[in-house]
């Protein structure tokens, strides 16, 4: 128990100098003013860490903890071995071997971002002010999150160059896909550009249901929802909301209302493309994660200049891709 003091005694604390009045001055309460200030702090804080966690874009990557500034792992690659007949009179026995997969590094970058203010806005108390220099540094570090991972989804199929790449050293969709084992085929996660259709639906489905592991093995993987931007929403319901084929007067059933994939608009996919989401993005079998080294904190800036005052918001995080096709599958969607 060392540290610890166990043995406490009761010692009544001194009375304040400073006593109340009718009329509030700037020197009678600036300790209760500053502790006024560090509760709305809190405040803040905690709501602003809600927002980030329930928003929709924070909900499709996987969060991890990370200790240092970059973090690699190590993947292996299950064997597909099946059992084989033996005799117990057999001297050998046939041993499971597992290969080595890639191997993937995520890195964290340092953010910060500070206001400032004279010492005599606290002092008179007018913490409406200084509250919203805070609410500026929570908002901008909440855009700063919800920019990066949009960023991620909006350019993760067919694009030019992108923030991270996965395992593999592919985008997060992407088609000719090697596996880290030379006896098991390339594969694809990448659907071709189409419209929003009954047809391009079921051939997602099917192309999910094919996907071949890193062993070469067919996983049987399912669409669970799709990702769409707003500019589709009506497209896709008008899919989803006829019992009849769209499009066709021959009184054809609708194959998609009955059966497809439902969908969902993702507020900040400003890209014209589609995204399948094959499994929970909350389990371990998303390889898309979000790596957090440091959660954003609020603290003290010490300035040289005993008059001025400040805080600031700082964190640390980084974003990478280790194998994406247990969970997304993508395509461009032609032009409306």
């Amino acid at each position: 128990m060392s540290g610890l003091n166990m043995a406490q005694t009761a010692s009544a604390k001194a009375a304040l100098q400073r006593t109340g009045s009718g009329i509030l001055t700037k020197e009678q309460f600036p300790n209760m003013i500053r502790d006024k200030i560090e509760l709305q702090i809190d405040e803040m804080m905690e709501a602003w860490t809600g927002r980030v966690d329930a928003s929709q874009l924070k909900g499709l990557f996987l969060k991890k903890s990370q200790k240092g500034l970059i973090h690699r792992v190590q993947t292996t690659v299950r064997p597909n071995d099946i059992v084989p007949l033996r005799r117990d009179a057999d001297d050998d026995i046939q041993l499971i071997s597992a290969g080595e997969g890639f191997g993937y590094t995520f890195r964290t970058h340092l953010f910060a971002l500070g206001v400032a203010w004279e010492r005599e806005l606290t002092e008179v108390d007018d913490v409406g002010a200084i509250a919203q220099k805070f609410e500026w540094l929570t908002e901008a570090a909440e855009r700063t999150y919800k920019h990066a991972m949009a960023d991620i989804l909006n350019r993760g199929i067919k694009p030019t160059s992108a923030p991270i790449l996965s395992l593999d050293g592919m985008y997060l969709v992407d088609s000719g896909r090697p596996n880290p084992d030379p006896r098991a085929p390339s594969w694809s996660n990448e659907e071709s550009d189409a419209d929003i259709t009954e047809d391009a639906w079921f051939a997602a489905k099917l192309n999910a249901y094919n996907t071949i592991g890193p062993n070469g093995e067919l996983l049987r993987l399912k669409i669970n929802k799709a990702l769409i931007p707003q500019a589709y929403e009506m497209v896709a319901w008008k899919l989803t909301n006829s019992d009849k084929e769209v499009g066709n007067a021959n009184n054809t059933a609708n194959w998609a209302a009955a059966a497809g994939p439902k969908y969902e608009i993702l507020d900040d996919l400003t890209t014209n493309c589609i995204y399948y989401i094959l499994d929970n993005p909350q389990s371990e079998k998303n390889g898309l994660q979000m790596r957090e080294r440091n959660a954003p904190s609020l603290a003290d800036i010490r300035f040289q200049n005993p008059d001025k005052e400040g805080k600031r918001i700082r964190f640390a995080i980084g974003f990478g891709c280790l194998d994406p096709r247990y969970v997304w599958r993508g395509g461009l969607l032609n032009a409306l």
